[in-house]
């Protein structure tokens, strides 16, 4: 089976001219919204922008000596992806524009995007997920509860500040985890004149909607274009509500971990598709949404307020500064404490913990497996990844 670098190795010698635009492409876009490219060397305004050539040669030289780590719940493996991507003919002269990355404690908002044009006439909006903020994690939480949460209500003004930059393209939008949601909430909800412009909207693994906001006229009218994809054993991508049909990808993890994008199986040009979720997915899917309609919706701010106050005590500000230790003595100091939601406070730290443990691990095994690599001394397969003549 075949991952997104196998994709690269087979199809990134090929322009989008030679090769039409589609789903793997778009889900290699929506990966790349993870990068900060705030860190490059560009102040990034309505009139500023850099090719993926540009962007992925700055990066390797800025970052030559460090080992770099896009957090505790992201791979890593996006910097390769970069890397590779700006020395393939089909991505390489994509042009990176409009890039924002918002972190608002006050406003409980985590967002961040960008746009590519794409070459073709048309041009992509890519919306990054939730990154490694506990902030971030928060606003996701608020989804239970809350609708809009901030991050939705930019995302639509990012639209439609897009839109009219690039007023004759077309418009194609996608992102991974929360970036999905993002992505179909700004097309549901943008305006009647650029949901027209709109050929197609990519989910990969995001969470669902309130019912309130499925039964909006806005994303019944989008429906056609909407792509939603998981993989065997979605977790996040089945929390909430789904009206639309979804498609079912293989990953060669399990659980939690097939969230993981680079773990999701090719063949040639798209996926390879199972008729339907697992059945632990979907013992955890009823579990967590027993969880959560138990509760009304003042029950979900309570636990959710009261989980996070928790969880910052620590002092922590992103999931990667959470420690081992410091899960134990939140365990130990929930014990102590009084209240109706502590034995579902207790179960979620514990997760956490358990999250974080296993992580560990496969972190260890990542890096096992790097090493492995590098004895190997694999020569390069085609021009994406052999230097430029």
């Amino acid at each position: 089976m075949a991952n997104l670098f196998d994709y690269l190795d087979w199809r990134g010698d090929l322009t989008v001219s030679q090769d039409p635009f589609h789903t793997i492409d778009s889900l290699i876009l929506s990966t790349l919204s993870y990068i900060e490219f705030e860190k490059l060397n560009i102040e990034f305004d309505e009139n500023a922008s850099i090719f993926f050539r540009e962007a992925g040669e700055q990066f390797v030289t800025m970052h030559a000596d460090e080992k770099l780590s896009a957090g505790r719940l992201i791979p890593d493996s996006i910097f390769d992806l970069l890397d590779v991507v700006s020395r393939c003919p089909r991505f390489r002269d994509m042009r990176i524009s409009n890039y924002v990355n918002q972190i608002d404690e006050l406003e409980e908002k985590q967002f961040s995007a960008m746009t590519v044009e794409i070459g073709d006439g048309t041009f992509y909006i890519a919306f990054r997920g939730t990154d490694d903020t506990i902030i971030g994690w928060k606003e996701d939480f608020n989804m239970s509860f809350k609708a809009p949460v901030p991050s939705q209500l930019q995302a639509v003004e990012y639209v439609k500040k897009t839109a009219l930059l690039h007023r004759r393209g077309k418009i194609r939008m996608g992102g991974h985890s929360k970036g999905g949601n993002l992505a179909v909430y700004a097309a549901a909800f943008s305006p009647e004149r650029i949901r027209k412009r709109i050929l197609q909207v990519h989910n990969f693994d995001g969470p669902g909607f309130t019912k309130e906001i499925l039964e909006q006229a806005g994303h019944k009218a989008i429906a056609d274009v909407v792509q939603t994809i998981v993989p065997q054993s979605s977790v996040i991508g089945m929390l909430l509500e789904h009206e639309e049909q979804y498609d079912v990808v293989v990953s060669r993890q399990i659980g939690i971990f097939q969230h993981d994008m680079f773990s999701w199986q090719l063949f040639g040009r798209d996926f390879i598709y199972v008729d339907d979720i697992s059945a632990s997915s979907y013992r955890v899917d009823r579990t967590l949404r027993d969880f959560i309609l138990a509760m009304d919706k003042e029950e979900k701010e309570k636990f959710v307020e009261a989980f996070f106050d928790i969880l910052m005590q620590s002092g922590a500000k992103t999931l990667s500064e959470l420690k081992l230790k410091d899960i134990v003595l939140i365990l130990k100091k929930t014990n102590r404490e009084d209240g109706d939601h502590k034995k579902i406070l207790m179960q979620a730290f514990r997760l956490l913990l358990a999250t974080a443990e296993d992580t560990a691990q496969q972190q260890r095994i990542a890096d096992m497996e790097k090493r492995l690599e590098k004895k190997k001394k694999i020569p390069p397969k085609n021009s994406c990844n052999m230097e430029e003549d």
